[in-house]
């Protein structure tokens, strides 16, 4: 596992290796990947499956929002229910991993998102099986300008 030089014989990607190890010295001579990098390297399983289950529903969600437009139904408004929380919950806890280095708010904030995220799946299956469901509600919105151009 040789890491790229520079002519100084340092390792080409010296802050990439030190952000991604958690290793908090290397020496400016390494010319071969150190164990802490090797060790790094290696997913775990859970890191795969999440990874996986990312991609899964980001392809599911596109899937949904043709399926809304193609065929409108009860399933279609379950499926739309339960993924986009989910793809807007990834997307924000990586936003907040990212970004936000307060100690403190990286305690509360996944706990908090989570709450989030579960009420917003139970409220609009709530929403889909007592009222009129999410693709009505958009086509609804969609048309208010129609509907008050007609009332004119």
């Amino acid at each position: 596992a040789v890491v790229s030089t520079q002519s100084t014989g340092r390792p080409a990607n010296m802050l990439a290796l030190i952000g991604r190890t958690g290793c908090q010295t290397l020496r400016h001579s390494i010319k071969f990947a150190s164990p802490c990098t090797i060790q790094s390297a290696k997913l775990s399983g859970s890191v795969v499956t999440h990874w996986k289950a990312e991609r899964y529903v980001s392809v599911l969600s596109a899937a949904a929002l043709i399926g809304a437009v193609a065929y409108p139904c009860l399933a279609v408004d379950h499926a739309l229910a339960i993924v986009m929380p989910l793809h807007t919950h990834w997307g924000l806890e990586q936003v907040f991993t990212d970004y936000i280095h307060i100690d403190i708010l990286n305690k509360i904030i996944p706990i908090l998102l989570k709450i989030l995220t579960g009420a917003t799946i139970v409220v609009l299956m709530y929403f889909n099986q007592h009222d009129i469901g999410i693709v009505q509600a958009c086509k609804d919105v969609w048309n208010i300008k129609r509907v008050k151009e007609e009332e004119l």
